[in-house]
């Protein structure tokens, strides 16, 4: 029998919390340890559709990247989407597992797969984050024109749209940082990138960038990161071949582009 706490400590050892940033909430959010898991439904976030998604597919745990209680929770009622999220899981007897920064900081975690999305070669780490971990930096298969480039980027996470700024050469050398890793700008130039691939991104961020002669692309915080969600489905499937490991067909990015 495989339990929650089973795939908790594959999952602890794939993505250990010290290598999570201080102000996180990553690993058991809710649910029994003992409880018996066929099951596991994957994604980037636990919303209300992916709980009764699982919930349908009979799964008894969800994985997913975005902590399902992150700020201080004084109650849990249908009155807002936390709340709702929290009684759906319980109701249905759904345990939540999320592991958030130190999985964008382990081997083989957010980033890695952001890189692999991108199909960079001789990836490494930025050397950036409270631990060094956060960031890689590759090189792309052949060198691109700015504008070409994030045409590259949109088409390999499948993004419904990407904002750049064209930082006046050729692209050959990438850094990137799932979600919302604008402060790590320095790192990724005092890597040698030519551009860098990140989430979210503010007008001051790209004019910074562009004057540093760094192409930055704004790609969304989802399309950066969700390829996480299949790298869990893979590892706790080779882990745990007896259990079921589905990715969430319904999760989708909120942000939409006309």
């Amino acid at each position: 029998m495989t339990t929650v706490q089973d795939i908790l400590t594959f999952l602890e050892g794939f993505a250990p919390y010290e290598l999570a940033e201080s102000w996180d909430n990553v690993g058991l959010l809710c649910g029994e340890r003992t409880q018996e898991v066929t099951g596991v439904l994957c994604a980037l976030d636990v919303t209300e559709q992916v709980v009764q998604e699982a919930a349908e597919q009979g799964a008894q745990l969800i994985v997913a990247h975005h902590p399902a209680i992150f700020t201080s929770v004084s109650r849990v009622t249908g009155d807002d989407a936390t709340g709702r999220v929290l009684r759906a899981a319980v109701r249905h007897d759904i345990a939540l597992i999320c592991m958030h920064t130190n999985a964008d900081c382990a081997e083989g975690g957010v980033n890695d797969a952001l890189a692999s999305a991108l199909f960079l070669t001789g990836v490494e780490h930025m050397d950036a984050g409270e631990n060094g971990m956060l960031g890689r930096v590759g090189d792309l298969p052949r060198e691109m024109q700015p504008r070409e480039f994030a045409l590259y980027v949109k088409e390999c996470l499948r993004a419904g749209g990407v904002r750049f700024c064209d930082g006046g050469k050729p692209i050959r050398r990438v850094a990137v940082g799932g979600g919302a890793c604008g402060k790590l700008m320095d790192c990724a130039k005092a890597k040698g990138a030519d551009a860098f691939v990140i989430g979210d991104c503010s007008y001051d961020l790209m004019q910074r960038a562009q004057s540093i002669g760094l192409t930055l692309v704004d790609a969304g915080h989802f399309p950066t990161e969700n390829p996480v969600a299949a790298v869990f489905a893979e590892q706790v499937g080779a882990a745990f071949p007896q259990v079921r490991t589905a990715v969430s067909a319904r999760h989708a990015d909120c942000i939409q582009f006309v």
